[in-house]
This record gives C-alpha cells, sequence and structure tokens, in this order.
C-alpha cells in the first residue's frame, strides 16, 4: 500500500492518493500549504503515512461524522450543526474521514471544533497551528499472493494466512476499515506462502476434515478469528484451551452461527475502547445478558473467542442481520475466488445449493405486455431452450453463484471478474456513462438519473442508431458504465445494419454495463471475457415498459453509489419482473463511492401514511459492501431512528411530515415510492400532501 500527500495545484490545501486502491480526495486549508512528512506513531488507531501542516482549518470535500479523542479515549462527535462545540485547550486525535480512507488528525495545545459549511464538514483551531494529518488506506487489494495446490491440506495453510489482513486482533476488527482484503490465491505446483502474508499467531484454530467443501464452508469464519484451519475428524473450533463443537451435517448454518454470534459481541465489546458510542445492539444485547466489556475487550483474541463461545447464543440472537452469502463449487479451480468473497465478510455454502433448475424461454407473457407493447425481441421466432439455477434461498438481500451453470436472482461472477477495478478510476475525473439507444421505438427514458451524485461529476454521453462497426468501436473505447437499450437475439446486439456478436469482441474498455435487451446474457457474459468488470443482463424476454423502469432504476442507484446486488434487490422491493435479470461479475461491487458512506434506501407506501399525525410509515434497507462494509455505523437525522451497527437489516420507522422538508433538502438520497425510484432531489413536500 502507498500513499501520498501533496499540495493542490489549484486550491490551497492537500491531495491525498493511495496508489494502491486507485482513490484520491482532497482536503481543503484556509491557506497555502507545505505538507512535511511526519511520524505515524502518535496515532491511537493505525496509520499508513502521516505529513504536517500548518493551518486554522481543514475542510472534507463532503459531510463526515466529526469524532473528537483525548488521551485514547472520545469525548466529542459532531453528528451536526446542533451538536459542534469548541473543545478545551488540550491535545486531541481528530477522526475526519471521507468515503475513501480512513484520516486522523492530530492537535496539540489547541481548541478545535467542527461545523458544517455547504454540506461539507470543517475541523477549526481558533488560531493557525500544526496539524499532523495521518491516513489508512482501506486496503481493498490483497498485500500479497499465496501459491497452493490442489491437495486440501495446502488449501488449508493458504486460507490461514488471511487473517493477516487484519489489522488489529481487538474487537475494533468489526470495524470494516480494520479489515484488509485477504491475500490473493493462486493454484500451482508447490505451495508458497510470502512473509508478508504468514499466517498471524492468535491461538485460534478450526478443525475441519481435509475437503474442499469444509474448508470453502469455514474460510470466512477462519478470517475474522485469525484462525488457523487444521485436518481434524470433526469440525470445531479450539480457542485458549476450550472447544466448540461445529455440526457436521449442517456445517454452514454452524458456522454463520458462530460468526454472527462472535461478530455481534464485538461490536458491543468494542464500545470499551476508543468508540465508547451507544447503538440498539448495545441496549438490546445489555437487556439479555450481563456482561464486562472491559474486561472482554482487554483478553486476548483466543481468550475472547472462548469467553464469546460460553455466551448463549440466543443473547445476539437477531441483533444483525447478515448481508452476503456465496454458493462456491466445492473445487479447486474456485479457490482463488474466495479472498475476493471475504473481503466483505460473505457467507459460503460448499457444496451450493439449489432449489431447481428452470427453462426459460419467450412466453406470450414475457414477449408482450398487458397493454400490447412488445418487448425488446427483435421477433417471436423459436429461440434455444436455456436451463437456469435458482439457488436455495440464502435469507440475505445478497447472493453469488460461483459454480457451474447461470443462475438467476444472483451474480455470476468469474474469478477474472473478481480482479478487475469496477469502481470508477483514481482521478478526480468525471464518471464517463455512454448511453446507447439503438432501436427508434425504444429511445425513452430519463438520461438525467445517470448523473445523480451530489458531489461527483458525471459525463453522460448519449448514442443513437449507432451501426455495428461503430458500435464496437464504442465497446473498445475506455468508459465507465455502457447502457445498451435495444433489441438483443441470439446472434447479437442489433443494429440498423444487423447485429454485433460480443462475443467476436478480443477486448473491451467497458467496466460496467447494463444490455437492456431481452436475453442479454450470453452477449454481457462475453463482455466478461472481454475485460468488463460486471454489470446487469437478462435472461428472458422483458416487455418495454418494465425494462425501461428498471434501466432507470439501476441509473439511478448505480450513480449514488448502490452495489450491484442492492439494486438487484430494489427491483424486488418495487415490484419489477427480477426474476428476468441476473448480475455478471461480483455483486459486491459499485461504480462510484455513496456521499454519505452508506448505501441507504427509503422505502415509502402512500397509501399506509397515518392521516390523525401526518407521520410517513418508512421502510429503511441497508446494502453493506465494500468500505461501507457490516460493522459501521449508521445514524439518521431525519428519523427518531437511533445510531445502529451498519448491517442488512430493514428498519421500520416513521417520517413526520415537518421533517419532509429537511429529508427532501439532502441531495442524491434514492427513495423508492409506490414501487418507484427517485431522488430527493425531485421531489417535495407538495408531492407528499
Amino acid at each position: 500500500m502507498t500513499v501520498h500527500v501533496d499540495a493542490l495545484d489549484d486550491e490551497d490545501g492537500l491531495r491525498v492518493r493511495d496508489t494502491s486502491e486507485g482513490e484520491q480526495f482532497p482536503l481543503y486549508t484556509d491557506r497555502a500549504v507545505d505538507p512535511t512528512p511526519a511520524s505515524t506513531e502518535g496515532f491511537t488507531m493505525p496509520v499508513d503515512a502521516a505529513v504536517a501542516v500548518e493551518a486554522r482549518e481543514l475542510r472534507m470535500p463532503t459531510f463526515a461524522d466529526v469524532i473528537f479523542w483525548r488521551d485514547g479515549e472520545a469525548v466529542h462527535r459532531t453528528e451536526s450543526g446542533e451538536t459542534s462545540e469548541r473543545l478545551p485547550r488540550g491535545t486531541y486525535e481528530v477522526d475526519f474521514s471521507p468515503p475513501d480512507a480512513k484520516l486522523y488528525v492530530r492537535v496539540e495545545d489547541a481548541e478545535p471544533t467542527a461545523r458544517l459549511d455547504s454540506d461539507r464538514s470543517v475541523l477549526v483551531i481558533e488560531a493557525a497551528t500544526r496539524m499532523v494529518v495521518g491516513i489508512r488506506s482501506h486496503h481493498e487489494t490483497p498485500a500479497g499472493t499465496v501459491t497452493t495446490t490442489d491437495d486440501p491440506r495446502d488449501l488449508m495453510q493458504a486460507v490461514s494466512t488471511f487473517g493477516s489482513a487484519l489489522k488489529t486482533h481487538s474487537p475494533d476488527r468489526s470495524w470494516p476499515t480494520l479489515r484488509g482484503h485477504p491475500p490473493a490465491i493462486e493454484r500451482g505446483d508447490t505451495l508458497n506462502i510470502p512473509p508478508e502474508v504468514e499466517t498471524p499467531d492468535t491461538g485460534v484454530r478450526i478443525e475441519v476434515p481435509p475437503e474442499y467443501g469444509a474448508v470453502y464452508t469455514v474460510a470466512p469464519l477462519a478470517y475474522y478469528l485469525g484462525a488457523t484451519i487444521e485436518p481434524g475428524t470433526r469440525p470445531r473450533i479450539v480457542a485458549a484451551g476450550r472447544s466448540r463443537d461445529l455440526c457436521v451435517d449442517a456445517l454452514a448454518e454452524s458456522v454463520r452461527s458462530v460468526l454472527e454470534h462472535v461478530f455481534t459481541l464485538d461490536c458491543a465489546v468494542r464500545t470499551a475502547g476508543v468508540f465508547p458510542f451507544q447503538t440498539t445492539v448495545v441496549s438490546e444485547l445489555e437487556a439479555r445478558v450481563d456482561l464486562n466489556y472491559e474486561r472482554l475487550f482487554e483478553l486476548s483474541l483466543d481468550e475472547r473467542t472462548a469467553e464469546y463461545l460460553d455466551v448463549s447464543r440466543s443473547a445476539t440472537e437477531g441483533l444483525l442481520d447478515w448481508h452476503y452469502t456465496a454458493d462456491v463449487a466445492a473445487d479447486p479451480a474456485y479457490a482463488p475466488a474466495l479472498p475476493h468473497l471475504l473481503d466483505n465478510l460473505a457467507l459460503v455454502r460448499s457444496p451450493p445449493r439449489r432449489d431447481s433448475e428452470v427453462d426459460l424461454t419467450p412466453s406470450p407473457n414475457a414477449l408482450q405486455s398487458t397493454d400490447g407493447a412488445l418487448a425488446r425481441s427483435a421477433s417471436a421466432t423459436t429461440l434455444t431452450q436455456r436451463s437456469l439455477v435458482v439457488p436455495a434461498d440464502a435469507e440475505t438481500p445478497g447472493h453469488s453463484w460461483v459454480a457451474p451453470g447461470n443462475a438467476v436472482r444472483a451474480s455470476n461472477p468469474t474469478v477474472g471478474s473478481f480482479r478487475r477495478d469496477l469502481s470508477a478510476s483514481a482521478d478526480d475525473g468525471a464518471l464517463d456513462v455512454h448511453v446507447v439507444f439503438n432501436d427508434a421505438r425504444l429511445q425513452q427514458g430519463d438520461v438525467s438519473l445517470f448523473d445523480s451524485h451530489p458531489y461527483r461529476e458525471t459525463d453522460v454521453r448519449v448514442s443513437h442508431d449507432l451501426s455495428s462497426a461503430e458500435l464496437r468501436e464504442a465497446l473498445y473505447e475506455d468508459v465507465d458504465y455502457f447502457h445498451f437499450v435495444g433489441h438483443v437475439t441470439d446472434s447479437g446486439m442489433m443494429c440498423p445494419d444487423g447485429a454485433l456478436d460480443t462475443r467476436t469482441l478480443a477486448r473491451t474498455g467497458v467496466k460496467a454495463f447494463f444490455l437492456n435487451g431481452c436475453r442479454s446474457y450470453e452477449q454481457g457474459r462475453a463482455l466478461l471475457t472481454a475485460g468488463a468488470a460486471g454489470g446487469f443482463v437478462t435472461v428472458d424476454d422483458v416487455a418495454d415498459d418494465d425494462a425501461r423502469s428498471v434501466g432507470e432504476m439501476a441509473a439511478a442507484l448505480l450513480g449514488v453509489g448502490f452495489p450491484l446486488y442492492g439494486i438487484l434487490d430494489a427491483l424486488e422491493l418495487a415490484g419489477t419482473p427480477a426474476d428476468r435479470y441476473t448480475i455478471l461479475g461480483d455483486g459486491q461491487s459499485h461504480i462510484r463511492q455513496s456521499h454519505s458512506n452508506i448505501s441507504v434506501l427509503h422505502v415509502f407506501d402512500t397509501d399506509a401514511v397515518q392521516a390523525t399525525s401526518g407521520a410517513w410509515p418508512v421502510s429503511i434497507h441497508h446494502y453493506p459492501h465494500a468500505k461501507s462494509g457490516i460493522g459501521g455505523m449508521s445514524a439518521y437525522s431525519h428519523t427518531d431512528t437511533p445510531s445502529a451497527i451498519y448491517d442488512a437489516s430493514v428498519r421500520e420507522t416513521t417520517l413526520p411530515q415537518s421533517a419532509l422538508e429537511a429529508f427532501f433538502a439532502d441531495s442524491g438520497i434514492p427513495v423508492l415510492i409506490d414501487g418507484e425510484v427517485h431522488l430527493t432531489d425531485d421531489l417535495s413536500v407538495e408531492q407528499f400532501r
């Protein structure tokens, strides 16, 4: 990981670049600054690089909570203008983090405060002083690569290195920013573990039979506990001389139960550290069981794990909702996918579980909508029947199928797609979007939805009626998001002069795509093979009206930072035919960072408004992913919903009529109203009266 900090060229301030992650963001100051290297030793939390500057103000490019620490303890948190206050003179460390990295500012003999200035968080000192700015990379890329043979015992040693990516062994590793990307895995003739990713010595081990399925299934737990995986006759966890058996016949369920249990307890016990903020998990857990958080926090990882396993599962049951599950084939070919799945703490079921297979072919209901409009197929000719896998319900909003076959209502990644960066480029330039309307009858839709991010620029280019040669060139160009609206057949993407078969492309510069035409799966799969990172495709015919609404919803949600799996889940909530759409590539990927650092969908039902009180019932759906992964914190400024651990829960609350105006004043918040997605920018109080 390499973090660079230098002065801005055209404004007063700093530019922070994380070259290992391809991230970059500005910090603005009240005067010109000359950053000089500084020690990283004086910070409470780990940082990768530090510089010193002389300034009175440091301004974030967006809003973020500001947390003030003194002598290693949090003493104040600024969440809004109402909570801003000048602190007594002293030495402070300030957690002042944008979505792109963790950033800490150390000031000595100062009276700091934080304020909100045009939706930006600003750190203010009473007079110009020395500020030491420390940055920690989110470490979204592997720190090293482990080579393993196809021997399951070698695979055990390879997976045992995953815990090396943890940036702490304390309960604070439940914060997503303190869990790095597990080492990459490659298959080879000999086992090779580089020194930089050696297995950590935590004293925790997991024993399972030396079989691919068992190793894959326990891998998430081994990663989070920093545990070694060793051969054993029966599955069990051993920590501090105590053991806990895992269920042989329901290993995936047993692993999930233990991981959810220890993770939930960590989210509560970490309040004894430098983040003493109360959440619903803490209050609900304290009502169920009496625990000494301070003592547990100070224990070693193995001793703490052993004590956690002695706490009844009923104490933590239902306090957190997990976000993602991956069905992985018990085959060595899929070992390289494992680190990418675990980077976001996905659960693993191996061997994969399927409910059934379905044969999808065009049907009258698919080819024709209720009002008689044709679907996005070129003709009603007989088409090849395709069998698709229907995975068993994983009870998580996100789901990947990493196994033979093509799955519906899930993402279908390849090992290669995991390695490609779906996020926007490293510079501060605009997101590049190309929308192609290739059928006169279908040239409709609100392209402004592609430019929905409140503070990041988007360049939207619209093309019409591209020939096959022009479409080929468009797919060769480097573009962040390519949206095709038109007909797709077995022979390719239809153009005025014929079809372009993407299977003839040697490469593509497209990162993400949406092929919004009937049965576009094969054409999208070819784009994935040609170098794209992922996107949406259809597995059957779709009616024009459905395709238009789905395309607009995807555009709006992608633009504000939603992960692909969150969009697929939103389609279900909207009542659209989501079973006709699926994801190619990593379902947890996104094309840009959310301005609020989390992906949240507010769902309103206008028929359910409480007429007597004027309060609007709202369901708040959460989609953890990447830097805003499970274990962070979420807070709400317009409802009385208390601060909570960021997970995949659905929180039911009400929004008073009096709070609507303030809610709609926030930019770029996606809202689902009666099955249609809107952004708060486009809503008004009058529409809700």
